[in-house]
């Protein structure tokens, strides 16, 4: 499929998305090579080996749907989820504690002996310093507190921090900073993302899937606006709400928008904001 059929803004969209992007990120995530590049890379892990992966994974547990960016299953069945956040307005630490915990209900079945629950293990990449100490990559793992201090724990779940902001020209660094890059790169070291990203970048079938991705998200997000114009009210209450500029709902709207990839431009023509977007921005994207 081409891309003449779609509107310049989302064609814009589509070639300025980067892998840290959702929209984009989903595509290349399909590819197992490209996921098990990734973990082998960042993980230490070079004979790792994902079996299965699953993009936009979907679990529902405590009553609470969670999308996890893409879940891979390891020859040894570990459960690996690997996510991508731009945005720093999150509870990093209570969030990955939610995910692993559901990821492992969800992949538990009934009856099994406690010891034979899964090993899961997220890997959580940001575009900020979630835990702000200076780490590149942090491996967090429940301790024991001990006379001489504190010894790890093996129940079988482990969370891996990684950020963009820490550089220091190692093999994990530079890979973590192609997820910022917008063009077409080819990098020996990652040779199934390079490749990947060239042909989401520059072959019409490629560029065609992104356009279509970015429009099923903008497409989703205007049903999820009428939503809210529904629940939050249509007349007075939405009209309270633009020049408050700061309903809940709206800004939660814009939230996964950016964190999508969907540009400014895009966002204001969905009935936004320029002040409810600046808002979401300024949360965002200020570090502290």
């Amino acid at each position: 499929m081409g891309t003449e059929q779609y509107s310049k803004a989302i064609r814009e969209t589509a070639e300025n998305l980067r892998i840290i992007d959702d929209a984009m990120f989903r595509l290349v995530a399909e590819r197992k090579e490209v996921c098990q590049e990734i973990l082998r890379t960042l993980l230490d892990r070079p004979q790792l080996k994902v079996v299965s992966v699953t993009p936009q994974c979907v679990i529902t547990s405590l009553h609470r749907e969670i999308i996890l960016d893409v879940l891979c299953i390891l020859e040894n069945g570990t459960y690996m989820n690997i996510e991508m956040q731009k945005g720093s307005g999150n509870d990093d630490i209570k969030r990955n504690r939610f995910y692993a915990s559901s990821t492992t209900a969800a992949y538990t079945p009934k009856g099994t002996d406690f010891s034979d629950i899964p090993q899961v293990t997220i890997l959580y990449i940001t575009e900020y310093d979630a835990l702000h100490n200076g780490q590149m990559i942090t491996h967090v793992k429940r301790c024991m507190k001990t006379n001489e201090g504190y010894a790890p724990v093996d129940d079988g779940e482990d969370i891996f921090f990684a950020n963009t902001v820490v550089k220091d020209g190692s093999d994990k660094s530079e890979l973590l900073q192609l997820f910022l890059r917008k063009d077409v790169f080819e990098d020996a070291r990652f040779p199934a993302l390079s490749k990947a990203v060239k042909y989401f970048k520059e072959t019409e079938g490629g560029l065609g899937k992104m356009c279509k991705t970015v429009e099923d998200y903008a497409k989703n997000y205007a049903e999820e606006r009428e939503k809210i114009v529904r629940e939050e009210g249509r007349s007075e209450g939405l009209a309270e709400g633009r020049s408050e500029g700061l309903t809940a709902g709206r800004l939660e709207a814009i939230r996964k928008m950016l964190g999508s990839g969907l540009s400014r431009e895009m966002i204001l023509s969905m009935d936004y904001s320029e002040a409810e977007l600046q808002a979401v921005e300024q949360e965002l994207f200020t570090q502290v």
